[in-house]
């Protein structure tokens, strides 16, 4: 996907920050999205009048992106840790398994 400048409705990343999650971001975030990405997904802008304007095809591919990049963290999981037995014996001696 590119923008095209002479056809794409341009407007400032935080409209669609704001109308999207209802607060806007910093010039730095903005910055962060153009540059390094989140989770591998960059935002492409253009500049504007010292604005960094989007579309809303661009922002939607940003964050379609950078959600199917996401690889579940072990800690995303519903089974609990496998405690070592001795961790059991201390939980019990404490009176905290039965």
């Amino acid at each position: 996907m590119s923008i095209n400048l002479e056809t794409d409705d341009l407007r400032p990343v935080n409209d669609f920050v704001q109308a999207r999650f209802g607060k806007r971001i910093s010039p730095a975030t903005a910055w962060r999205w153009r540059l390094r990405g989140i989770n591998g997904a960059k935002l492409e802008v253009v500049k504007f009048g010292g604005c960094w304007c989007t579309t809303k095809d661009a922002f939607a591919e940003f964050l379609r992106r950078q959600n199917e990049n996401c690889q579940p963290s072990p800690l995303d999981t519903d089974a609990p840790a496998e405690r070592s037995a001795a961790t059991t014996k201390k939980l019990r001696a404490a009176g905290l398994l039965t």
